[in-house]
C-alpha cells in the first residue's frame, strides 16, 4: 500500500513520512472531530466520528506494516516511543505522588468532598500503573 504511493531514491524514509502523516492526519481530524461536536453540542456525532478515526488511524497502524515490504519503524522510532511513554508515566506518577495524598488527607479532614470524577480520575491512573507493571513484566519474561 505504501510502497505504490512513494517512488525514489530514498524510498523507505519517504514511506515512512507518508505512514505518519497518513495516520496522525486520521487521529487528528478524529480528535478535532469529537472537539467540535462536544462545542456545538452534537455529542454523538463528534462520538462517532472520534470512534471512527481511531478504528481506523489503529487499523493503519497495525495492519501497514504486515501489508508492505517497506520498514515504516525502525530504531530511533522504538527509542522515542519509550522516551516518550517513560516521560509521560513520569509525569502522571509525581503528579499523583504529588496530589493523591493530598485529596484523601482533606477529605478524611472534611475540608473538601470530592467529585465522583476525581475518584475515577485516581482509579483510572492506578489502573494505568497497574497495567503498565503487568506488561513490563511480560515483556521482561520474554
Amino acid at each position: 500500500m505504501l510502497d505504490t504511493l512513494t517512488s525514489g531514491t530514498n524510498e523507505p524514509e519517504q514511506a515512512r513520512r507518508v505512514y505518519y502523516r497518513i495516520v496522525y492526519a486520521i487521529l487528528g481530524i478524529a480528535i478535532i472531530g469529537l472537539l467540535a461536536g462536544l462545542v456545538t453540542g452534537h455529542e454523538l456525532l463528534g462520538t462517532i466520528i472520534y470512534c471512527g478515526g481511531a478504528w481506523i488511524g489503529s487499523g493503519i497502524t497495525f495492519l501497514a506494516p504486515k501489508l508492505t515490504d517497506v520498514p515504516l519503524q525502525d530504531e530511533r522510532d522504538t527509542e522515542l516511543y519509550n522516551r516518550a511513554s517513560g516521560l509521560t508515566l513520569g509525569v502522571l506518577f509525581v503528579l499523583g505522588l504529588s496530589v493523591i495524598p493530598a485529596i484523601y488527607v482533606l477529605e478524611a479532614a472534611g475540608r473538601i468532598d470530592p467529585p465522583p470524577e476525581v475518584t475515577g480520575a485516581i482509579l483510572l491512573a492506578s489502573g494505568l500503573f497497574l497495567l503498565w507493571g503487568v506488561a513490563y513484566g511480560i515483556v521482561k519474561r520474554r
